[in-house]
């Protein structure tokens, strides 16, 4: 089960409409809810389910999609450092699952975005991920009304001590985000709270972080309890690119996280996530090419990334999704990728979803929404006293 900060409950972090909502249902009765128990009869059946449309975009457009690498994740055939949870478990769960979609046993896997405070304002982010966006979305006219309490469920003693807590027992996996986790009070004192009560050696937890904030000495003490500890940094290109797509400037702090953590201890994997989007497509071949040139010893070196980062895709805002670029940018793009790729000679799965985020580029045309991305990057632009132009020339001459 994955919560927004808001407290809508997903089938997952990406899926598309809410099952319920924490701030007005427990965990309980989102669980067993028509949304959830349809899912799983769809699911059962072999049919695609419209909350998950996200996935099959990607699919559609030739690169692994979100469930096919949480499906590997849950493969139990390879070693736990790269987190994998197992298969047996959810053979169990698809045969306990009654015929109405009802199924007892409780989530084993939660997904918490623990509120929006935030350091930064990142191009593709929004007031409810971010507090910095606040007052950006009131400068652009996107925000009216804005309204706090929506937040308030993380706030919840109830929730934490008579719904979340029993359940530790029985929990392999937990997801922490923000916001920023590393910036939450609550992301501390729910680790504090897990270690206290003795599960945390039976937990993974996987982290999204922008890896700004170098973890303290605290969290080191705390995560060395924990079975597994994936710490997923979001940095989307290098240097100047990345301050200015994950806005503002802290790219030496970034650079101090990543080779701290590139020594963090045995139960520790960081790994770096890259969200493409309609900017930094086009630098991707640079950007794979100086994160293989800082020689990272540990970072994104598991067997699914082998050096690589990991990329996901902005589906929306429309005209921020790489698919918005026009034929003749993507014509270029398309021949940069090609020129890159033919540069190893072994190949792999994570290189070849980098090297297959053109087809998904390819696979639609939104460059109506083009104008609209243009107007975006101006007023930005003027908004923060950033430049577009001379922090990306060369997108900036095809534009």
């Amino acid at each position: 089960m994955a919560t927004y900060t808001t407290g809508e409950a997903l089938l997952c972090c990406v899926a598309r409409d809410p099952a319920g909502n924490l701030n007005k249902n427990t965990i309980e009765e989102i669980w067993n809810n028509k949304h959830y128990r349809e899912a799983r009869l769809k699911m059962l059946r072999g049919e695609k389910v419209s909350t998950c449309q996200k996935c099959y975009d990607e699919e559609a457009g030739g690169v692994l999609s979100h469930r096919v690498i949480q499906n590997y994740l849950w493969e139990e055939n390879e070693s736990n450092n790269e987190g994998h949870l197992g298969t047996q478990r959810v053979d169990e769960l698809m045969e306990l699952t009654r015929d109405d979609g009802y199924l007892e046993p409780n989530p084993v896997s939660f997904d918490f975005r623990l509120g929006n405070t935030c350091n930064l304002q990142c191009i593709m982010c929004g007031p409810k991920d971010s507090s910095k966006w606040v007052g950006l979305a009131k400068q652009l006219g996107q925000l009216e009304n804005w309204d706090t309490s929506k937040f308030n469920w993380v706030e919840s003693e109830d929730f934490w001590n008579n719904e979340f807590l029993p359940l530790l027992p029985n929990i392999k996996h937990l997801i922490l985000a923000g916001g920023e986790p590393m910036y939450l009070k609550q992301h501390i004192q729910l680790l504090e709270k897990i270690v206290e009560l003795g599960h945390a050696d039976h937990i993974k937890i996987r982290y999204h972080t922008n890896a700004t904030i170098i973890p303290s000495n605290r969290i080191f003490e705390l995560w060395n309890e924990f079975e597994y500890i994936d710490l997923c940094m979001s940095i989307d290109c290098y240097e100047e690119k990345n301050s200015y797509i994950r806005y503002p400037d802290h790219w030496n702090d970034i650079l101090d996280t990543l080779h701290m953590v590139d020594s963090a201890p045995d139960n520790i994997g960081p790994r770096i996530n890259c969200t493409i989007n309609a900017i930094n497509m086009f630098y991707m071949p640079e950007y794979i090419e100086w994160i293989e040139n800082q020689k990272f010893k540990k970072v994104s070196r598991g067997k699914l990334f082998n050096g690589l980062p990991f990329v996901g895709f902005v589906h929306g805002p429309a005209y921020l999704n790489c698919k918005v670029l026009p034929e003749r940018i993507k014509k270029v793009i398309v021949d940069k990728f090609d020129q890159w790729y033919k540069g190893y000679d072994i190949k792999w799965h994570n290189l070849d979803r980098i090297y297959n985020a053109k087809d998904f580029m390819m696979a639609e045309d939104k460059s109506k929404h083009f104008d609209e991305f243009k107007l975006y990057i101006n007023k930005i632009d003027n908004i923060r006293g950033t430049d577009f132009r001379k922090t990306f020339p060369e997108l900036a001459a095809l534009i």
